[in-house]
């Protein structure tokens, strides 16, 4: 018997244990949630208990205050809720989203609509086997089609004005981009935009003006570009300047089309680091490398020399030169071009000289003697008409550019002088009610005299 009732205590004991242990794997929470969530115990009653959502703490709560557990009733009588009712829609809203769908309807018809006048006999006889939803399809679809080709060409048929009377306007034309050929833009957070200059870019436009009629055409709106073409081209030596509205949207990029330009294009050059941007005259192109802000480039220069002599030999087509030189590095290309026409021309003057030395007429040579040697002696092999002239063209620059610069910073200092006179006047309100302050007509008068002078004074220095 007490092995019996060990073995049930033991057991007991057991039971207990586990029964701890899993009330002890319960979190916190939880056993916080039962605590609150039990019902109070009914006593004396068979009617099982009603679940309180209270639990302990709302009888704790009750007990303090001295109040009864209640829960929450519907209201009822006027208090009860009752059905939300819609409102009715406005018929003006009817009449709104009627106007919509007749004004979409007759949008759709008008896009498909046959065309008028004789337009549509031409348009019957070319498709005379459609059938009405053919025909109002391929219409609809070349409206859309003339409406995307108008939005994405240039503003204008024609870019540039008709060209100007002889000799006034240069016989050939060179369209540069701005971007990462004649500057560089980058941002960072110090500093927001910068713009570089490209080394050589003012003298690059300020020689080749003498040769042709510079066009800068750059993707960039206007409002930008006009701030920096006024810093880096303040001479205006590309009087054209052409800009985003200009080009032609092709698959997601601007192409800028040279044969919107109203210039021949035998006599067209556009130099440009995107290959998109010629795409569609490759043949007019040199293609330059993108300038990413190298201080010490040298390649704009570089290309002045073979960009010059094409004007000087007055190419009947400058294709054809490009052509030869396409793929290569130009600058290095037409040197190397030049040192073998130069030795070609060498040769072939020494072997003249050579036929020359003993050609003579009976038992007489001519050349020969001391007078024949001497004479020998002073030629020269010839060189390159087009080098000579380049040597010249240089000189007439170096005059031309200082003339220039001159006449600039005269202008500034006057301008400069006639604002400090305008701020000295200091003239009200008031005083020109009442006439008391000097006289405008007066004042105009002494400042056209003074620019008389001053038109004057230059004339007679050019002369000098």
């Amino acid at each position: 018997m007490a092995s019996i009732f060990v073995r049930q205590s033991f057991a007991r004991a057991i039971a207990g244990s586990r029964s701890a242990a899993s009330q002890s794997r319960l979190s916190p929470t939880w056993a916080a949630r039962r605590l609150y969530n039990t019902p109070p115990a009914a006593t004396g009653s068979t009617k099982p208990p009603t679940p309180n959502v209270q639990g302990l703490a709302g009888e704790a709560l009750a007990k303090k205050t001295g109040a009864t557990v209640t829960s929450a009733t519907v209201p009822k009588g006027k208090t009860k809720p009752h059905k939300i009712e819609k409102t009715p829609t406005s018929p003006y809203l009817y009449a709104f989203y009627g106007l919509l769908g007749a004004t979409a309807v007759g949008m759709a018809y008008t896009v498909g609509a046959p065309y008028e006048g004789e337009e549509g006999v031409k348009d019957a006889e070319k498709h005379p086997d459609e059938n009405i939803a053919e025909a109002f399809y391929r219409r609809a679809m070349e409206r859309y089609e003339a409406t995307v080709d108008k939005f994405s060409n240039p503003m204008w048929e024609k870019l540039l004005p008709d060209p100007l009377p002889a000799p006034y306007q240069q016989p050939y034309t060179l369209v540069i981009n701005l971007d990462d050929m004649l500057i560089h833009s980058s941002w960072d957070k110090e500093h927001g935009w910068r713009v570089a200059k490209r080394p050589g870019a003012e003298y690059f436009l300020a020689y080749l003006f003498q040769h042709y009629e510079i066009v800068i055409f750059t993707t960039q709106t206007a409002d930008m570009a006009n701030r920096i073409l006024e810093k880096l081209d303040p001479y205006q030596y590309a009087p054209y300047r052409l800009y985003r509205e200009s080009t032609r949207y092709i698959d997601g990029k601007h192409v800028k089309d040279l044969s919107h330009l109203n210039r021949d294009l035998s006599k067209v050059i556009i130099m440009d680091s995107n290959p998109d941007a010629y795409s569609l005259q490759p043949e007019n192109a040199i293609e330059m490398k993108p300038w990413k802000g190298d201080a010490n480039d040298t390649e704009l220069v570089a290309m002045i020399p073979f960009l010059e002599t094409l004007a000087l030999t007055e190419v009947e087509d400058v294709r054809v030169p490009l052509s030869k030189f396409r793929g290569t590095n130009i600058p290095v290309a037409f040197a190397k071009w030049e040192e073998d026409l130069k030795e070609k021309m060498r040769l072939d003057w020494e072997e003249e000289q050579q036929k020359k030395k003993g050609k003579g007429f009976g038992i007489f040579k001519l050349g020969s003697g001391s007078h024949g040697d001497q004479q020998q002696q002073q030629q020269q092999p010839p060189t390159p008409l087009f080098e000579e002239q380049r040597k010249q063209m240089q000189e007439h620059f170096m005059r031309t550019h200082k003339a220039i610069e001159a006449e600039a910073a005269e202008n500034q200092r006057r301008q400069k002088e006639l604002e400090a006179k305008i701020k000295e006047m200091k003239v009200s309100v008031w005083d020109v009610v009442t006439g008391s302050g000097p006289d405008p007509n007066k004042v105009m008068a002494e400042l056209q005299a003074e620019e008389e002078r001053a038109a004057t004074s230059q004339a007679e220095a050019a002369q000098k």
